[in-house]
């Protein structure tokens, strides 16, 4: 059953730098971008996964687009897709310890591949689809982008 939840989406981006120690590196994270929604949302189980769905709005450059995440099976799958044909979206697997290439329509630019590495995916929701879920995961875009993201969605009652 689809109940109405309010959701928190934190995404939090972060430059690795690689700083010496010693005669090796230790990776140091430099914030460079934070975006919190707030939001009215849909949640509901279905074959064994859980599903949560809210609808973009203007304050985030992303009007008429829907975003959905699927959890299953120790993954979260991201899917944003808009209501115009010829909007690509974006569909991204995020499971600890595997590497996905994934195209991402950028707004007005053309679509573009990105490697996705997953570091760790945390899923605390309980049985009524309330809790919270972090994924801590790395986008590399060529050679010369490469950032560190965590992505947390807080689900509550409405």
């Amino acid at each position: 059953m689809k109940k109405s939840v309010n959701l928190k989406i934190t995404s939090t981006q972060y430059i690795e730098n690689l700083k010496p120690s010693g005669e090796a590196y230790r990776r140091e994270l430099e914030l460079e971008d934070s975006m919190e929604i707030l939001t009215e949302g849909t949640v509901y189980s279905r074959n064994n996964a859980t599903y949560i769905t809210y609808e973009e709005s203007e304050a985030t450059g992303s009007e008429d687009v829907r975003t959905l995440f699927k959890l299953e099976d120790g993954a979260i799958r991201i899917r944003k897709y808009g209501r115009d044909e010829d909007d690509e979206g974006m569909d991204m697997m995020l499971k600890p310890g595997i590497l996905n290439i994934t195209r991402y329509q950028i707004p007005m630019m053309s679509s573009v591949n990105l490697e996705v590495y997953t570091n760790k995916l945390e899923d605390n929701l309980d049985e009524e689809g309330y809790g919270t879920v972090s994924v801590d995961y790395r986008i590399k875009f060529d050679k010369f982008f490469s950032r560190r993201n965590i992505l947390e969605i807080e689900v509550k009652p409405s």
